[in-house]
């Protein structure tokens, strides 16, 4: 039996999470109890997994609450959905908890993948501190079939 490999790279390897965004609370800047920062997909790939890590709890003026949801035009929160992590609520340090709803996804057209930041109690702009990594595992499969092809 024959192992292949991609780019000299193992199953396992593949398998790893590819890209990350960390956002803080510079970033989120809204006049408004929610902010989105968006995340580029290109039509061929496929997320094969999102999951996050808070650094450092969100906290500051009066929120007290601030919750992340993951996902795209079709699904709002598909990939994590309300995770809390703001220091005043209960605080999720890892996740998502659940598995995220969906397993993977193929993007036939370009597309986004909308972070959705909601707070309780004040607007977004107020938070004085907070670190969020989101983590993406993404492959191309344009570029993985051009591969296989040569």
């Amino acid at each position: 039996m024959a192992i292949t490999k991609y780019n000299g790279k193992s199953v396992q390897e593949l398998a790893a999470y590819t890209d990350s965004i960390r956002i803080t609370h510079a970033d989120l800047t809204a006049a408004a109890t929610t902010q989105t920062i968006t995340k580029t997909v290109k039509a061929g790939q496929q997320i094969r997994g999102v999951a996050f890590k808070v650094h450092t709890a969100f906290n500051g003026g009066a929120t007290s609450a601030l919750s992340l949801d993951v996902g795209d035009g079709v699904d709002a929160d598909g990939y994590i959905d309300g995770e809390e992590i703001h220091a005043d609520a209960t605080e999720v340090l890892f996740g998502p908890v659940l598995g995220g709803l969906l397993n993977g996804k193929t993007y036939a057209v370009d597309d986004t993948i909308d972070i959705l930041f909601t707070a309780t109690g004040a607007n977004v702009s107020v938070l004085e501190a907070g670190e969020v990594e989101i983590l993406f595992n993404v492959i191309s499969l344009n570029d993985v079939s051009a591969h296989f092809a040569g």
